[in-house]
């Protein structure tokens, strides 16, 4: 088992949380690490496999035109509106859709940084534009956005991911493909040292003055998913990567960090029941079934068990 070179900062997982992490550490002067499970075809965990969409809090079209569009021309604004998202509206449309669950604070922080987040996101490279496909309305020549996640990313999660990796590369952060978290190493005080790791050269050992876990949750591990979800969650189509198998919570628990947060609840949508057993990189999240609102579901019995018109489906879809 062999002893690698100290780093300031190692990364588990390399989506869109990990590499942002990665790229402000390296900001500060860190000499960075970014451990990727998967091969460099899969990167990017579940990232790849969203829209890239973001909610942040702008004042409108003409605001976003200055910086987070700053290249859409005028022929192309006057064809689209985009109502204002202020803070009290996105804190309310996140206590809705949580049934008041949000912590204030992380919600607070949450909001209270997301138009600068975006701005830094620019600043390393990521490219937005209007996102027309799903969160738009055609009246009279207009494109009126809804629901408050109204930019996304050129080419959508895996553009983002694509943008994110270039700005990586760019840093100096070095990035190690198929090469898997194991355990977290501590020292005699407790205090986190680093990682073991499994990559193509078997374990390694990589030491470092801090470690970020952002390799996603458990959605890909049947096990978890029947523990924690309950029965016949284990037959369930994953609509992601098939590497966020849990690795980052399990190695955080057997060191004794705290559980915390929801654990019996998902984020689930309506899937074609044709879709394979993980994510197609091709297809992306195009498996999904929206039609809900206009139409009444049924259960095998064919019984109606939800309420398809409650709300708009950008509040409903993740919840039915």
């Amino acid at each position: 088992m062999a002893s690698a070179t100290e780093y300031d900062v190692i990364v588990v997982g390399a989506g869109n949380a990990a590499l942002c992490a990665a790229l402000s550490a390296r900001e500060q002067g860190a000499r960075v690490l970014v451990l990727e499970k998967a091969s460099e075809e899969e990167r990017g965990g579940n990232s790849t496999f969203t829209a890239g969409g973001f909610r942040f809090v702008h004042d409108g079209l003409e605001d976003l035109r200055r910086d987070v569009l700053s290249d859409l021309s005028d022929a192309e604004a006057r064809q689209i509106y985009i109502p204002p998202l202020p803070a009290d509206l996105y804190l309310h449309d996140l206590m809705k859709v949580t049934e008041s669950l949000s912590q204030e604070e992380l919600a607070g922080l949450l909001i209270g940084r997301s138009r600068e987040t975006v701005m830094w996101m620019k600043s390393k490279g990521v490219r937005f534009i209007p996102m027309f496909g799903r969160q738009s309305y055609k009246v009279n020549g207009i494109h009126h956005f809804y629901g408050g996640v109204n930019i996304e990313a050129v080419g959508g999660g895996w553009g983002l991911v694509d943008f994110l990796v270039k700005a990586a590369e760019r840093a100096g952060i070095e990035i190690r493909y198929r090469t898997g978290l194991r355990k977290l190493l501590q020292e005699k005080n407790g205090a986190v040292s680093g990682v073991l790791a499994f990559g193509p050269d078997g374990y390694e050992e990589i030491h470092a003055r801090a470690v970020v876990l952002a390799c996603g949750g458990f959605e890909a591990n049947p096990e978890m998913r029947t523990r924690y979800l309950g029965p016949g969650w284990e037959l369930c189509r994953v609509r992601g990567t098939k590497h966020n198998t849990g690795d980052g919570i399990r190695a955080a628990l057997d060191i004794g960090a705290q559980a915390y947060g929801g654990w019996s609840t998902c984020h689930a949508v309506q899937w074609d029941i044709s879709a394979p057993p993980f994510g197609d990189r091709v297809v992306l999240d195009n498996f999904q079934k929206h039609s809900y609102p206009l139409g009444i579901v049924v259960n095998m019995a064919g019984e109606r068990f939800v309420d398809e018109g409650a709300d708009f489906r950008n509040y409903t879809y993740a919840k039915y």
